[in-house]
């Protein structure tokens, strides 16, 4: 059903805004049987792609579609739920999907809107301006080629400061393969090159400014689950640490049990790490305060200041342990005022930190290895070099020089440099983030080849991970999370059985990763944040209590998790469509050849069988064959056989 630019209270109807930039006009679609199959968020976004996006077209196709939806109970009392997610056909040439928090997904609530659906292309650059009485389609050539931060500056000051602004920077504009679309100023959409495909569309910003309503079906319902789920958040061990150090916790750790993605993953822990790039010498010399995104009470977000040296006087967000990971580790940057310097260049220009630290490391290796001359670059690339590193962001940013193929992705790059593929580190066209898997083999790390937007760490976890070192096992990693803790798992018990053996003291990976998939995509399509003190105690149960007091629903917690199966599914089928392969499912050479180097001595590269072992019983546990094809009863059970 469509219609045009009512004012209307969000119920039960899943409501669609789609925006038709060729022709400047748009409608609304109101369909009851969406919103208790795909919730929100992600999961409406996979079914919106999966449906109406030709998987034969260029990433960079005027046909390409962006879906940008809130989670289904973002903008509410829900503690933690904020978020939203965009998606699309991803320059990477797979599911191109990226989540962000603060109070955008409030913002397209108070519009009377689930979700955004931009197709086509603008004749010129454009903004578009939303409320709940429908779009304004604004000129914005007088801010095409600015920054992001004079990008959401400029929008403020026109639209009214409450506006909730999505832009890009010059390297959407410019089509760089990793480039974001940022969230305000701070937050990104930052993966898969979502801000590429607005850029192709000559979109240059959203802006959210509605004054409509959130409705709940049973308040008192509602607030009871809210409640509960503030509770349980805060009865978490991992609070006070996740409230202090935000994600900075697991930077020492990280070193300590040598799992750091050092100069391209060729060093697992650094010297001095922890008095130069360590939580703790960050909280005493950067730290100002903590905030929050809408309706969190963990509040692990940084707001930092620089106190003296060149950059004396700068202020900003973070320190993030990607941003130190990626600038401090990957690239060897040693002063975090300079880390904190190139994450602003990344937000400015609009540029994904983890793709752009890995692009600029791996032609550093590349200059290292003598397989890419100073003439070819202009100056001599080196790992912990702040100068060619940030003029390197810069060009890229610009697509100029050297620029131009670095803003194509190591996937892309690595065509152009024989002999380089083993260090080229990347997955289904996605640069690699955060640990090194010779360092800890986990739920965690298999998920980085199984993850279906590519090498990734953000869409599968585990809500049992704890910071300890052990031996590798590839089937089964130990279980080291307190009783409390263990008491707090919302996992159904038939869940429980098959992860865990009895009494528990281990988990069995495939099955871990199978359903912290699914977790993840619930979290994502309903709007919640995963930091531990979230991850670690609410799930299915909770989740469904709440949605149903919300929407009026009674969806228990198999249901949930068997649509997140289906969810699952839909996008893998959407990537074979695409030309995916089981071959893709592997690490870089280099985790397979090379010892990594770290502070207790050396560990071996992966076990190239054994990781293959584990691949094969997770495409088992999905219905998958060996292939990674999933088979007709599969498809049939999900109901997906009546989509395709």
């Amino acid at each position: 059903m469509w219609k045009r630019a009512l004012t209307m209270p969000l119920g039960g109807k899943m409501r669609i805004l789609l925006i038709d930039l060729e022709n400047k006009d748009f409608s609304y679609i109101e369909d009851e049987a969406l919103r208790p199959l795909y919730f929100g968020g992600i999961g409406l976004n996979t079914y919106l792609l999966f449906k109406y996006t030709d998987t034969k077209i260029d990433p960079m196709d005027r046909e390409n579609n962006i879906f940008i939806s809130s989670g289904a109970l973002a903008g509410t009392i829900i503690p933690s739920a904020s978020r939203s997610e965009m998606t699309c056909l991803s320059p990477t040439g797979y599911l191109g999907t990226t989540n962000s928090g603060g109070s955008l997904g409030l913002g397209i609530r108070l519009c009377n809107i689930d979700a955004l659906w931009i197709k086509g292309r603008a004749k010129h650059p454009l903004y578009l301006k939303i409320d709940e009485k429908g779009v304004l389609f604004r000129d914005a050539t007088n801010i095409w080629g600015k920054d992001v931060f004079e990008t959401v500056d400029t929008l403020k000051k026109k639209e009214g400061k409450d506006a909730e602004v999505i832009s890009i920077g010059m390297a959407g504009e410019k089509g760089v393969r990793y480039a974001s679309v940022q969230n305000g100023y701070y937050h990104s959409f930052g993966r898969t090159g979502t801000g590429a495909v607005m850029g192709s569309k000559f979109l240059k910003a959203v802006c959210f400014k509605g004054n409509g309503e959130i409705t709940v079906k049973d308040k008192k319902g509602f607030l009871e689950i809210s409640r509960a789920i503030r509770e349980r958040i805060m009865s978490s061990d991992s609070l006070g640490y996740t409230r202090r150090y935000g994600s900075m916790v697991v930077s020492d750790v990280y070193n300590q049990m040598g799992i750091l993605p050092g100069y391209n993953f060729t060093k697992g822990s650094i010297e001095k790490w922890e008095e130069t790039r360590g939580r703790r010498f960050f909280e005493k010399n950067f730290k100002e305060r903590d905030f929050a995104c809408v309706s969190c009470p963990i509040g692990c977000l940084h707001w930092s200041r620089v106190k003296e040296g060149d950059y004396a006087g700068l202020e900003t967000h973070g320190l993030e342990v990607t941003y130190v990971l990626e600038f401090g580790a990957k690239l060897g940057i040693s002063d975090i005022s300079k880390i904190l310097i190139c994450v602003e260049l990344c937000n400015r220009l609009g540029m994904d930190v983890i793709s752009t630290a890995s692009v600029i490391a791996y032609l550093i290796e590349l200059f290292e290895k003598d397989m890419v001359k100073e003439s070819d670059i202009g100056f001599k690339p080196m790992f912990g070099d702040f100068e060619s590193i940030s003029r390197l962001i810069f060009l890229i940013g610009n697509k100029e020089g050297i620029g131009r193929i670095l803003s194509e992705g190591i996937g892309s790059m690595k065509k152009y440099f024989t002999g380089s593929e083993d260090f080229a580190c990347e997955i289904k066209g996605l640069e690699i983030p955060v640990r090194d898997p010779r360092g800890r083999f986990d739920t965690w790390i298999l998920g980085y080849i199984i993850n279906t937007r590519g090498g990734d760490h953000l869409k599968i976890r585990t809500p049992v991970d704890a910071l300890l070192d052990f031996k590798i096992d590839y089937e089964y990693e130990p279980l080291f999370i307190s009783e409390k803790e263990m008491t707090l798992l919302d996992i159904p018990q038939k869940v429980k059985d098959k992860i865990f053996d009895n009494p528990p003291t281990k988990i069995h990976i495939p099955h871990m990763a199978k359903y912290g998939e699914e977790l993840l995509v619930l979290f994502n399509a309903f709007g919640f944040c995963i930091r531990p003190p979230v991850l670690r105690t609410i799930g299915p149960s909770m989740l469904s209590k709440a949605f149903n007091a919300m929407y009026g629903y009674d969806l228990n917690e198999d249901v949930l998790l068997e649509h997140a199966e289906r969810i699952v599914n839909m996008q893998h089928i959407f990537n074979l469509k695409r030309g995916l392969t089981a071959k893709a499912y592997t690490f870089p050479e280099r985790f397979y050849k090379e010892y990594i180097e770290y502070r207790g001595g050396k560990r071996p590269p992966l076990d190239r069988m054994k990781v293959k072992k584990a691949l094969i019983e997770y495409f088992k546990l999905r219905g998958w064959d060996s292939k990674a094809k999933p088979k007709k009863e599969t498809l049939h059970r999900l109901g997906i056989d009546k989509i395709i």
